[in-house]
This record gives structure tokens, sequence and C-alpha cells, in this order.
């Protein structure tokens, strides 16, 4: 006789549930490196454009413009990834909590199962002994 779990369905799901929700969080944790890279080349561009400006020679308006586009679109686009940055963190936090929820409901199931585990071994063991006590009883009144 061998141990069934009523529950194996169930625990499949709540393993590919988890399974899932790792994937998921990969994705964003991904999601949110290309932002923070994409950020970061942006800030060592503009870094760079500043310190290599040469503003403080006498040149005509238009480049001084230019310069300033360039600067004011630089620092547009880094606010920009910065929300985008906050956005994915949201999403980071909220995805590692639903992981957090699936390994827990696992967790449940795989416990439950290894106390019906438990408690079949124990019963096995008693059945087993009952039967030897048997055999002895016999045995001896012979």
């Amino acid at each position: 006789m061998a141990f069934k779990f009523s529950l194996e369905s169930v625990l499949k799901v709540r393993k590919h549930e988890e399974k899932i929700q790792k994937q998921k969080l990969a994705e964003e944790l991904m999601k949110k490196k290309e932002i923070d890279d994409v950020k970061d080349d942006v800030h060592s561009k503009l870094k760079s454009y500043l310190n290599n400006d040469n503003i403080g020679e006498a040149q005509n308006i238009q480049k001084i413009q230019r310069h300033g586009r360039h600067i004011l679109q630089a620092h547009e686009l880094i606010q920009k990834l910065n929300s985008e940055a906050a956005e994915a963190e949201k999403l980071v936090t909220r995805v590692r909590e639903n992981l957090a929820a699936a390994h827990k409901n696992r967790h449940i199931l795989e416990k439950l199962k290894e106390s019906e585990q438990s408690g079949f071994s124990r019963k096995l063991q008693r059945d087993e002994q009952k039967t030897m006590d048997e055999i002895a009883t016999q045995s001896f009144s012979r």
C-alpha cells in the first residue's frame, strides 16, 4: 500500500504558479535594470558633454541655444527615466509580494503533505506491529 496525497493536483498547480511568479519577477527585474542602465548612460553622456563644454569661448548665439536645448532635453530624459524606474520598482515590489504569496501557498500544501505522509507511515508501522504481535501470539500459543 503506497501513500497517495489527495491534494497532489493542487500542489502541482501551486508549484506551477510559483514558477510563473518567479519568471515574472525575473522579467520585471530585467526591465528595471534596462531602465537603470539607460538612465546611467544618459547621465554619464550628459556629464561628459558638460565636462567637454566649450561654452566659455566666444560663440554665436545659435550654438549657445543649441547647447542649452541639448542639456534641457537630457535633463527631461533623466526625469522621465527616473519616473519609469520608480514605476518599475513598484511593479517589482508587487510581483515579489505575489511570489511570496505563491511560495507560502505551496509551502502550506507541502507541510500538509508531509504531515499526512508521516501519519500514514505511523499507521503503517502500527499495522505491521499489530500483525507481528498476532504472529508472535499465535506461535506462542501453539
